[in-house]
């Protein structure tokens, strides 16, 4: 774990995000709220989102994830599923990731270069507006061809 200033980061991508949001001097916490995601079997696990940032009424949920982190995608695509559209679920990856993860799981999603964007993003906000759209990446598909002659 990491620390800056008050600020407990988990990873180095937090970390990133955390240091672009004060240098854009946009009011964030870490690890502030928590909600439970209700899974299919009837049971329940805990969600701390790495990063809240508070646009008036809308909070921007903003988790960093590693490649290969499925269970915590499924997690995420739970989570989307049950909650107001007043909270807006980010995820930053890997720059090479952001067509890897599903479209389900998230309403905005960024590459680890993008983490500049990302943040002016949310400091534009209207916070009595609704959520600007976000036009989600097309993941790109593998096509099997037919190499027999």
């Amino acid at each position: 774990m990491t620390r800056r200033a008050g600020h407990a980061c988990r990873t180095k991508l937090e970390t990133a995000i955390c240091t672009e949001m004060d240098r854009q001097r946009l009011p964030h916490e870490h690890r502030s709220l928590r909600f439970r995601v209700h899974d299919a079997a009837g049971g329940s696990t805990k969600y701390e989102p790495a990063i809240v940032a508070r646009r008036g009424p809308i909070l921007f949920l903003v988790e960093p994830v590693a490649r290969g982190r499925t269970a915590r995608v499924r997690r995420l695509m739970g989570f989307l599923e049950q909650h107001s559209p007043e909270i807006v679920l980010v995820l930053v990856t890997a720059d090479g990731a952001v067509d890897e993860i599903r479209p389900e799981a998230y309403d905005e999603i960024y590459g680890a270069s993008d983490v500049g964007r990302l943040t002016t993003r949310i400091s534009e906000q209207d916070p009595e507006g609704i959520v600007q759209p976000f036009r989600k990446p097309q993941r790109s598909r593998m096509r099997h061809h037919d190499t027999a002659k």
